[in-house]
């Protein structure tokens, strides 16, 4: 019995040899083997054991995942595959997504990307006329995923972000936004009843307030929406497969091409009056439409050139807390030349986007052309009276918003291998040219590009396949008005004002933490996407999205 529980395992290639010596001898002889029934055992059928054995030894056992459980506060990002609405969904309806980033144990993944992960809607609250309510929220609880080998495996979880959406997750619930708190809507809001300091007649904010534009109070969220799920219970993961666990180095003569492209390049960049600005933080690796093809399908879309009709269209979206797609990027340089190209990604706030800059250089890898890049995720936007322009805040987590983007070529099929180069001379702690801080371990991110071979979703928020507003303009026109008196008689006055100025005090206070406690928020998930972990059988099936 050990002799055959050392060749299962094939612990050694003698043991094996022995057992099918013996079993030749066994059979050459005639030998009648008993069983635990007490009835003989054909030679011929003991002559099978040795393939048997052979079988076992070349289909090792299969390994499991590092831990036994998941714990809870652990979250992991998703992507929408079906359509979320405010104002068409209904509780009970099933919402199916796919998993882009696995929860962690320790700090490996579990789950390869691309798991199916499925949900329902708890509870929806729309706006509708505007009468009761002024504000949108939806409650969704996602409570499986299927795993790689089909098995279903049942989870606990919460919304607790929706990737640059102006909505917010407070416990599990998506609430939106208050179309009339906007800064245009809170500045007329109260001059109303300031009328010493009011610039406006009556007849004329009559007039205002009947052309006065409002966001779209009702929430929507399209296909490729990203969202970010906390695990509420812990998991068990112990019969799971481990998943493969790629190298991120680099080879000797990739690294050699690598360290000739960034040997006489800055880590930063600088702005036009030679202020230390981003960091470099990208390679990319590949031609200029291998280039172009990754972001496009991935979603990206390319900045406009600041232009006067820019900066107007740019305002409006500020007042309003709506969404400018292709908001300029201001000009960075990189060795004194501005970036060659500029792509960017949102959803529907102005406040909130991620985007790079990008320079060509004459240097290759492996003789493909290389492309530094400088990327940022931004969180905030404000009028500066300092600069005199819009200015957005950014993440102070570069490394984590660098992962995203890596994430978002390799699910589209753009991405051949990633790989790192370390940079131990470069500061784990800097401040951008606005005064923002950002945090790094120093790592260049190689990403080596190919042809994409992987569908891209056609429904955007442009194109919903749901209905998400009411259609009919003068049914929005009469909400808007509706939404527009409450404001005004409710809390368009110095009493609603000064609680609402304790209330976000008070809010301020409660969520103030710790700076170190503030970059580690959240158990956030920090093992980079790469090929190597994607599921094989992952894909967008765009047909199935038809309205």
């Amino acid at each position: 019995m050990v002799t055959l529980a050392r060749a299962r395992h094939g612990q050694t290639v003698a043991t094996e040899l022995g057992l099918r010596e013996n079993l030749e001898q066994v059979y050459m002889r005639r030998i009648v083997v008993p069983n635990s029934t007490g009835f003989p055992v054909s030679p011929r059928l003991l002559a099978l054991v040795p393939a048997f054995l052979l079988a076992l030894l070349a289909c090792p056992p299969q390994t499991h995942a590092a831990c036994d459980y998941i714990p809870a506060g652990k979250s992991f990002w998703i992507r929408l595959v079906d359509p979320v609405a405010s104002y068409s969904s209904k509780p009970g309806s099933k919402v199916r997504a796919i998993l882009i980033q696995s929860p962690e144990c320790g700090s490996n993944p579990v789950f390869p990307a691309g798991l199916e992960v499925d949900g329902e809607i708890i509870s929806v609250r729309k706006v509708g006329l505007g009468f009761a309510h002024d504000t949108a929220r939806i409650e969704i609880q996602f409570n499986r995923i299927v795993a790689a080998n089909g098995a279903v495996l049942p989870i606990a979880s919460q919304v607790v972000e929706i990737d640059n959406a102006r909505e917010v997750a407070r416990r599990g619930i998506i609430h939106g936004v208050r179309a009339t708190n906007t800064p245009q809507g809170r500045i007329i809001s109260g001059l109303i009843h300031l009328p010493t300091y009011n610039p406006y007649s009556d007849l004329g904010l009559i007039i205002y307030r009947a052309f006065t534009v409002l966001p779209e109070p009702e929430i929507y969220f399209p296909p490729g929406a990203d969202v970010r799920l906390q695990l509420t219970v812990p998991v068990y993961v112990g019969d799971q497969p481990e998943i493969p666990r790629p190298s991120f180095e680099l080879d000797e003569y990739e690294r050699g091409d690598v360290e000739m492209v960034v040997d006489k390049v800055p880590d930063r960049t600088m702005t036009s009056k030679g202020k230390d600005a981003d960091l470099v933080n990208l390679l990319f690796v590949g031609s200029r439409q291998q280039l172009h093809d990754a972001f496009a399908d991935a979603g990206w879309l390319p900045a406009d050139p600041n232009s006067s009709h820019a900066f107007f269209k740019e305002f409006s979206a500020f007042l309003t807390l709506s969404n400018y797609a292709t908001m300029p990027v201001s000009k960075q340089y990189l060795n004194g030349q501005p970036q060659q190209f500029t792509w960017q990604k949102s959803l529907n706030s102005y406040n909130k986007r991620a985007h790079l800059r990008i320079w060509g250089q004459q240097r290759t890898v492996l003789g493909q052309n290389a492309w530094l890049a400088a990327y940022t995720r931004e969180n905030g936007a404000a009028l500066s009276p300092r600069y005199r322009k819009f200015i957005h805040r950014i993440d102070r987590n570069l490394d984590d918003g660098v992962n995203m983007l890596v994430r978002d070529l390799t699910l589209s099929g753009c991405v051949e291998s990633v790989r790192h180069l370390p940079r131990p001379n470069v500061p784990h702690l800097m401040v951008n040219s606005t005064g923002d801080e950002m945090r790094t371990d120093g790592v260049l991110t190689v990403v080596q590009l190919k042809e994409c071979d992987r569908p891209t979703l056609a429904l955007t928020r442009s194109t919903p396949s749901i209905a998400v507003r009411p259609n009919s303009r003068f049914v929005r026109y009469f909400r808007n008005r509706v939404l527009l008196y409450k404001s005004d008689v409710i809390r368009g006055n110095i009493v609603y004002s000064a609680f609402d100025l304790c209330r976000m005090s008070i809010r301020s206070l409660r969520h103030r933490r710790p700076a170190e406690d503030d970059f580690d928020d959240d158990n956030l998930p920090a093992s980079p996407v790469s090929p190597e972990t994607l599921f094989p059988q992952f894909s967008l099936d765009t047909a199935s999205l038809a309205p």
